[in-house]
Order: C-alpha cells, then sequence, then structure tokens
C-alpha cells in the first residue's frame, strides 16, 4: 500500500474521533443543570462582627467572594435572593466599609441588576461616610437618585455635597448645579462652582465651563426674581419672559454664555439657560 495514503486517511479518522467526541461532551455538559446558592448567615451585621472577632478581614473577604460568584454566576436569581445578596453586602460593609470593591459590586448588583436602587445607596452611603476622600460613592448615589428613582431633589444635594470631595471632577459640581437652578436653588449652585475658581491645579477648559455655568445660573436667578416681582405687581406668574421685557419688569434678558435664549415654564415656574430636554424629565 502507498504510504502517501496512510496518513491522510489516518488524519480523517483521527479528525473524525475528536468530533463525535466533541460533540458527545456538550451533549453530556447540557445534560447537567448546575446548581448555585448563596450561603450567607442569616444574621445582623454587628452579630456577624463579633463572631468575626479580630478575623473581620478575612471573613469579609469571603463573604464578598461568595456574593461576587453568586451574582456572576449568570442564574436568574429570585427577589428573595436578592434580599439574601442585600444582607451579604450589608455583613461586609459592616465588617470593613473602607474596601473599594465592596460599593462597586453593590452598584452594580443592586441598581442594576436587582432593580434596588435604594437598597444600593444605602450602602453607598456607609462607604461614602467611611472613605470621605473618594468622591465615586456620592456620584453613583446621585446618579441612582436621578437616574432610577426620579428624585433630582436628593440628586441634586448628593451631587453638591459631592462636589466638594477633593479632587472630585467638575463634571459633579455641573449636575449638582444642573438639578439645584431646576429645583430653585440657584444660588447654592453658584456657591459651590464660586468656591471652585479657586480649586487647585484646575485646567483651563474646565475652568471655562465653570465661568459659563456661573454666568449662566446669575442669569437664571435675575430672571427668576423678576418673575417674583412681576407676580407680586400683577398678581400672576407671567407667560413668558418676554412679559418681563414689555411691562418693563426687567429691560432686557441677560446675557447667555451659551448662545441660546433663557426659556421660561410657568407651570413649574421654571427658568432655564438652555433648550436642551432637562435631564430630569
Amino acid at each position: 500500500m502507498d504510504r502517501t495514503f496512510i496518513w491522510p486517511v489516518f488524519f480523517c479518522l483521527f479528525l473524525g474521533f475528536f468530533i463525535a467526541s466533541n460533540i458527545h461532551i456538550k451533549n453530556e455538559r447540557n445534560k447537567l443543570s448546575a446548581q448555585y446558592a448563596l450561603n450567607i448567615v442569616n444574621a445582623p451585621p454587628e452579630v456577624v462582627q463579633l463572631i468575626a472577632g479580630e478575623f473581620k478581614g478575612l471573613m469579609a473577604d469571603f463573604i464578598l467572594m461568595q456574593v461576587s460568584s453568586f451574582t456572576g454566576s449568570g442564574k436568574d436569581i429570585s427577589q428573595e435572593e436578592w434580599k439574601n445578596v442585600l444582607l451579604g453586602f450589608e455583613q461586609v460593609m459592616g465588617l470593613d466599609p473602607y474596601f473599594e470593591q465592596t460599593y462597586l459590586l453593590a452598584q452594580s448588583a443592586m441598581a442594576w441588576d436587582a432593580k434596588m436602587p435604594e437598597e444600593g445607596n444605602r450602602l453607598l452611603d456607609i462607604a461614602r461616610h467611611s472613605r470621605p476622600w473618594d468622591f465615586r460613592p456620592g456620584f453613583y448615589m446621585g446618579f441612582n437618585y436621578y437616574y432610577f428613582l426620579n428624585d433630582y431633589d436628593r440628586a441634586s444635594n448628593i451631587f453638591i455635597e459631592t462636589a466638594k470631595v477633593e479632587n472630585a471632577p467638575v463634571l459633579i459640581a455641573l449636575l449638582g448645579s444642573r438639578f439645584s437652578a431646576k429645583d430653585g436653588r440657584t444660588q447654592a449652585s453658584l456657591l459651590v462652582l464660586e468656591n471652585m475658581l479657586d480649586a487647585p491645579d484646575i485646567s483651563e477648559n474646565s475652568l471655562k465651563e465653570i465661568k459659563h455655568r456661573i454666568m449662566a445660573l446669575k442669569g437664571v436667578m435675575i430672571l427668576e426674581n423678576a418673575v417674583k416681582v412681576y407676580a407680586d405687581r400683577f398678581g400672576a406668574k407671567p407667560e413668558s419672559l418676554d412679559k418681563l421685557i414689555d411691562t418693563g419688569v426687567i429691560s432686557q434678558l441677560p446675557p447667555n454664555p451659551y448662545l441660546t435664549s433663557y426659556t421660561y415654564d410657568p407651570v413649574n415656574n421654571e427658568v432655564r439657560f438652555d433648550k436642551v430636554k432637562d435631564l430630569g424629565k
């Protein structure tokens, strides 16, 4: 027999055997139903701290590893199981509230996956007070209040507080000022932004944006005061900002650094410095 045919035949037989074996293995795997369980001690964080004693760090790592493996397993997690996950996070926070990975995982699991942003914010608030140098817990809390809970008042307060953290991004102060202006706290927004003008190592672009926002908010404050004067004088809110000029309350609209017109919503009694759809609507 010609040996030139032996190797091709052998290779074909090997390839066929390999494919058949691979198919068989996949079929057997599909029959398996892996079970995932989160074995968290049903006890409040204070009790777990007593049990852990001097090994709080190790206990926190062990519980967090269980929670992380369970939430990342890909299985459908029931509401009762999410409550168990929450208990695990609470226990870890009680044992070690300073660990960065805990609040990062809690934000992802509780706010996004479990659809439990309020519970997620409770965990983030622990991290925020335990890590006063870290702006991220406050930023995530503000985001959750805005995005998941539609609570723009709380979002504004959290963003404004977080903007005071050293090295916090300018964006946080700008978000705080956006919501503050929406809810009638323009003066508080101006105070935060004006304090940031003296911040060290601030970039030119950030400084320019802050100055623009300050100018815009000052314009908003002028118009808010003019609306109050109009309402006191005529016994009703103006239908538009043009009414303020037509009746002599103001001579002209204040300058707007964003090159657009100020707008006024008489229903919500809201003055805006841009025409972009409000983040809170």
